[in-house]
């Protein structure tokens, strides 16, 4: 089934237009808070949201939402950290219109599923900046295995991004303490 049957894609908005541009209240979310976002923020979120309640919000984003980026062809989960900002134009948010669609499912297969990547090289060939444009991404053929089966797949999928983004950081914090030792013993 084409993703369109089962999320309704929201394109965020042109900040270069309107009053937001002047709003300093508002901010932006950006590819950084993507990628917290997917390894594993969220985890520890508290909220939850049901995305049928959350469709007059516009432009911010709220916890528990999905998102997707244009530029980088990611999607992730918005955290309670990253509630609240305002979506641009490379974004969108992917309102899940299915019961039988999981939104960790919905990330793993957007991000790492190698049918949907492939759908996705083939509609950006051609083109001088790879950007995945809302029309391509509606129409990405999508299969759905069972909504435990999806849980599953979803649950260990962002538990495993969760353990990369722990190993990276645990790889800088102790680079940052042998070279802290080093210093003192160069002295």
């Amino acid at each position: 089934m084409k993703l369109e049957d089962v999320v309704t894609v929201k394109i965020g908005r042109n900040l270069s237009r309107g009053i937001e541009k002047n709003d300093l209240t508002l901010i932006a979310y950006s590819y950084e808070d993507l990628i917290h976002d997917l390894d594993g923020l969220f985890l520890e979120s508290k909220t939850r949201i049901n995305n049928h309640e959350n469709q007059n919000d516009g432009y911010l984003s709220s916890a528990g939402e999905v998102v997707f980026s244009f530029v980088s062809s990611k999607s992730g989960i918005v955290s309670d950290l990253n509630q609240g900002k305002i979506l641009n134009q490379n974004f969108a948010k992917l309102i899940i219109e299915h019961d039988e669609l999981d939104s960790s499912y919905l990330c793993y297969a957007l991000n790492e599923s190698y049918s949907i990547k492939k759908q996705m090289a083939i509609s950006m060939q051609g083109s001088t900046i790879p950007k995945l444009s809302p029309a391509i991404l509606k129409e990405l053929e999508i299969k759905l295995p069972t909504i435990d089966k999806q849980k599953t797949i979803g649950k260990a999928y962002l538990y495993l991004r969760k353990q990369q983004a722990l190993a990276k950081k645990q790889a800088e914090l102790e680079k940052h303490l042998y070279l802290e030792i080093l210093k003192k013993l160069d002295h």
